[in-house]
């Protein structure tokens, strides 16, 4: 629109038209720059509403971790606790083992002698035996001999007796009968016959005897004398009786 320079109210018209239009693109430009700084505003805020999120998932993260680091803080100090349990028991077991090692040492030690001691005695009851079938043996032998020599002091005491030298005198004046048995019996010397015949003959016990014929004690002799079975039994104790003044019996 074209306005005449000479009118003023077109000018001033003219004047206000291009103000309104300046104006209203400024109000234009102020609304698209009002809508631009909106939408500027409204991302900014959902940034930091984001943000906010953020920072309170983090503190609630933060949180947790704090709880969960106070449980294991917690559990840390029962685990330590238990620790030290376990360290006081494990000394207290590495004390027990090596007490028991030493006892255990020890009875093997003891058993060791125990074993030794165990061998000695089966080495000494087999001497023992040893010496006990030896000594058997020879008590077996010598009562032969003990029983030759229970006749040999019963002829000694007979000619002693009769107030004669040796056994040749008593042989030479006496036969063995009646006469020897009373003259004994008037000395007081009071003999079976059957004692009396194997004091005077005997030479089946005085033969057994011969080969080792020496001095031994009573209780040899008596050993002897009980070892005879038989009807001569009784014919030996009553020859122990009158030589040793008493009856041939064991000794417990």
């Amino acid at each position: 629109m074209v306005f005449s320079a000479s009118d003023p109210a077109q000018t001033r018209l003219a004047i206000s038209l291009e103000e309104n239009r300046t104006l209203k693109g400024r109000l234009e430009a102020n609304e698209n720059t009002a809508n631009a700084n909106t939408i500027q505003y409204h991302h900014r805020m959902s940034l930091i509403d984001q943000q906010l999120k953020d920072a309170l998932a983090l503190s609630r993260q933060a949180i947790a971790n704090v709880s969960q680091t106070a449980r294991l803080e917690e559990r840390l100090l029962v685990l330590e606790e238990d620790c030290a349990e376990s360290r006081s028991t494990v000394a207290s077991l590495k004390l027990e083992i090596k007490t028991l090692k030493e006892s255990h040492k020890s009875e093997v030690e003891d058993l060791t002698e125990i074993h030794e001691l165990e061998e000695k005695v089966k080495e000494n009851n087999k001497m023992m035996k040893d010496n006990l079938d030896r000594l058997t043996h020879l008590t077996l032998m010598l009562q032969p001999l003990w029983r030759r020599m229970l006749l040999d002091a019963a002829r000694k005491k007979i000619y002693e007796a009769l107030q004669k030298c040796d056994w040749k005198e008593v042989r030479a004046e006496y036969s063995p009968d009646g006469q020897l048995l009373r003259q004994l019996r008037a000395k007081d010397v009071h003999l079976t016959r059957r004692a009396l015949e194997l004091i005077w003959d005997g030479k089946m016990f005085r033969a057994a005897g011969n080969d080792a014929a020496h001095d031994a004690p009573a209780a040899e002799v008596r050993l002897g004398v009980t070892s005879v079975g038989g009807s001569n039994r009784e014919a030996f104790d009553d020859i122990y009786i009158f030589v040793y003044g008493s009856a041939a019996e064991i000794e417990e």
